[in-house]
C-alpha cells in the first residue's frame, strides 16, 4: 500500500489567507512525516484567477490523476471546507469514480469538513464558543460572518446559530449569501431587540481572504461592519480564518485520521 494525503480546500488569492492554510499543512505534515501532502484548490474560479497571476495550483483531479502516476494506490482526501455543501459531495462522487475505474486508485477515502452531523454541530460550537469569548466584555456580543450555500448544508449555519443560542445568548452565526433569515439585515435585527452596542466580528471562513477584507471590515457600504457601526454598535474585529485555530485544525485532523482508519481496512 502506497499512500498519500490531499487536502482540498475551496482555495483564496488573498495574502492574508494563506495563514489557514499554510498553519494546516503543517500540522497534518508533523502527524504524517512519512507520507506526501498535497494541496489542492477546489473552486474553479480560484485556480483561474491564480493562473493569470502566474500561481498556477492544482484541482483535486489533477492532483490526484498526478498521484496515480506516481504509483500511489491510497489516498486520504480531507475537505477543508466548512460544512458539507457542493463541494464536498462533489469530493465524495469523485472519490467513487477513482475507485471503480480500471486502473483507478485501490482506495480514496473522503475525509468530513469542520461540521459533520448533529456531534459534530456540538464539537464545532463548543469550540468556537472558546475562540468567540476571548476577549469579550460581559454585554458584548460576537457575531460570526459565515459564507452561506445554495446546497442543503446550509442548514449547518442555521444549526451553530441555534446551538450559540444555547449556550450564550450573546453569540450570533449569521451568512453572507443564500439565507435572508441569518443575513446582515437580520442580524442588525437582532441587535436592536436584544439592544446590542459593541460586537466582535469574526470570520467563520477557513482564511481571512477577499471576503473578510471586502464584506467583513471593507470600507464598502455593504461591508458588515459598515453596516453595523451606521447603526450604532461599535466593532472590534478579529482578522483570523478557522484553519489558524489549532482547536478548530485538531477537528479536521480527527476527520483525516478517520478516514486513514477506514483507508487502511479491507
Amino acid at each position: 500500500m502506497k499512500t498519500a494525503i490531499v487536502l482540498a480546500a475551496f482555495g483564496s488569492r488573498h495574502e492574508n489567507a494563506k495563514a489557514s492554510l499554510n498553519h494546516i499543512v503543517k500540522r497534518v505534515k508533523e502527524a504524517h512525516p512519512d507520507t506526501p501532502v498535497r494541496v489542492a484548490y477546489t473552486s474553479k474560479i480560484i485556480r483561474g484567477h491564480m493562473k493569470r497571476a502566474g500561481e498556477a495550483v492544482d484541482s483535486v483531479p489533477d492532483t490526484l490523476d498526478k498521484l496515480l502516476a506516481e504509483g500511489i494506490t491510497h489516498v486520504a482526501l480531507q475537505s477543508l471546507h466548512l460544512i458539507p455543501g457542493n463541494e464536498f459531495h462533489e469530493l465524495l462522487s469523485l472519490a467513487n469514480d477513482l475507485m471503480l475505474k480500471d486502473g483507478g486508485f485501490n482506495r480514496v477515502e473522503v475525509g468530513f469538513p469542520l461540521v459533520a452531523g448533529e456531534a459534530g454541530i456540538e464539537k464545532v460550537a463548543d469550540a468556537i464558543m472558546s475562540i468567540g469569548l476571548e476577549g469579550k466584555g460581559d454585554n458584548d456580543a460576537v457575531l460570526f460572518m459565515g459564507h452561506g450555500s445554495r446546497h442543503d448544508g446550509n442548514i449547518y449555519y442555521e444549526a451553530l446559530h441555534h446551538a450559540f443560542q444555547d449556550r450564550d445568548k450573546s453569540i450570533y452565526m449569521g451568512v453572507m449569501e443564500h439565507t435572508e433569515e441569518a443575513g446582515i439585515d437580520a442580524i442588525i435585527a437582532r441587535f436592536k431587540t436584544d439592544n446590542i452596542k459593541k460586537a466582535y466580528l469574526l470570520p467563520f471562513l477557513f482564511g481571512a481572504g477577499w471576503h473578510v477584507a471586502r464584506d467583513m471590515v471593507g470600507d464598502g457600504e455593504n461591508s458588515w461592519k459598515v453596516r453595523l457601526e451606521n447603526e450604532g454598535v461599535s466593532c472590534e474585529c478579529v482578522l483570523k480564518g478557522a484553519g489558524e485555530y489549532d482547536r478548530l485544525v485538531t477537528i479536521w485532523l480527527k476527520h483525516l485520521e478517520d478516514a486513514i482508519k477506514r483507508m487502511s481496512r479491507c
